[in-house]
């Protein structure tokens, strides 16, 4: 005898509930796993691929559909859709415990990473590794919510590190511009020093008849009073307030991003310098993958030993990519170079104990490479 298979028949399986408890009545609707966060986040548009069924339950596990006068005083209406998007909007989201746990450290991610953003170190004024950040949030006890946004909760944790742990957590200053005539400019200036604490670096005073400029370092706390300051206060006035730096650091090393010394770090150590001065090479830390030595000057401490000869300067060395093996004039030469593939490849293969190659033989490789005659990673 042939079996019979129920025809329409949509079995709820591997699905999220999302629960909602209105007017002593308990509603839920089964939804696709992960979908119901997408929604919430604004990624996902269509509520088709979110609910597998418009259908509204008491209780999903035992398939109990909720009565239609009961939607009726809770949502009042009785439009299925519309009732899903409150419930999605609203409701609790019943997840797995591994599918919480996945969240929850997606979210403590994130709120790591914008704690590094916005924090320093409050001596040297440098930013904070991932790892420190990672570690001190464990050891003050700082546990993620999966229902609050993640700069919500960093910003809570920012409040918490340096209050509990002040000698390593400080919150970083931003550096602002503000733009007024040249009229108001004491004003403003009087007005930026003893109200919001900030620290002017900068004035660009033109002629009368234009606007000048002022720079200035201030705690985020204040952006928002002066963010009023410029709109509301001088409504119409042509002032405006504009973010320069979101996150002021320390350049007192002199190193950028790349490993190499900056211009104006450079810059400043002539400046500064009131020795006598002679062309010397500096050399940067061994060891690292991309540094270099950069020519610039420094306190002379022995000048027979750099002795040029008569008539002649002494002719300052370009910077240099030791893992390369490759010589630049202009600085933005070398960066450039540090952000090229060939670079890339030559700090693979340095990890590999392998020798360096140099440009023309990495447009050997990167051809055969492109045609698939090479693996990647040789």
């Amino acid at each position: 005898m042939a079996q019979k298979i129920p025809q329409g028949q949509k079995k709820l399986t591997n699905i999220a509930v999302v629960r909602l408890k209105s007017h002593g009545k308990r509603f839920e609707i089964a939804c696709y796993t992960n979908k119901v966060l997408n929604w919430r986040e604004g990624i996902e548009k269509d509520l088709n691929e979110v609910v597998q069924t418009d259908t509204i339950f008491d209780q999903v596990e035992k398939g109990k559909v909720a009565k239609e006068q009961d939607l009726k005083a809770a949502f009042g209406t009785t439009n299925l859709e519309e009732i899903c998007k409150v419930i999605l909007k609203k409701g609790q989201l019943q997840v797995s415990d591994k599918e919480r746990e996945v969240h929850l450290e997606r979210v403590f991610r994130d709120i790591v990473q914008i704690i590094v953003e916005r924090c320093v170190h409050p001596k040297t004024l440098r930013q904070l590794t991932p790892h420190t950040v990672e570690s001190a949030l464990r050891s003050i006890g700082f546990s993620t919510r999966a229902e609050d946004s993640a700069k919500k909760q960093a910003l809570k944790g920012i409040e918490s590190l340096c209050t509990e742990m002040p000698e390593s957590f400080a919150r970083a200053k931003m550096r602002l511009r503000i733009t007024c005539p040249l009229k108001l400019l004491e004003s403003i200036k009087e007005q930026l020093i003893h109200d919001h604490a900030a620290q002017i670096e900068y004035e660009d005073k033109a002629d009368e008849t234009t606007s000048c400029a002022v720079t200035f370092v201030c705690d985020p706390s204040h952006y928002r009073k002066l963010d009023s300051l410029a709109i509301v206060t001088h409504a119409g006035e042509g002032v405006a307030l504009q973010i320069v730096t979101a996150t002021v650091l320390s350049d007192a090393v002199g190193f950028d991003m790349q490993g190499a010394f900056s211009d104006e770090a450079i810059q400043r150590v002539l400046n500064e310098s009131s020795l006598p001065v002679s062309t010397t090479e500096v050399a940067t830390p061994q060891g690292g993958a991309g540094y270099s030595s950069v020519a610039t000057t420094a306190p002379a401490v022995a000048p027979q030993a750099v002795a040029a000869p008569v008539g002649q300067q002494a002719k300052p060395k370009g910077m240099r990519c030791s893992n390369c093996n490759a010589e630049f004039e202009a600085v933005a030469d070398y960066r450039s170079h540090c952000k090229s593939e060939w670079h890339n490849f030559n700090l693979k293969r340095k990890v590999k104990n392998l020798a360096p190659v140099d440009e023309e033989g990495f447009l050997e490789i990167s051809l055969d490479m492109r045609e698939g005659l090479l693996a990647v990673d040789s």
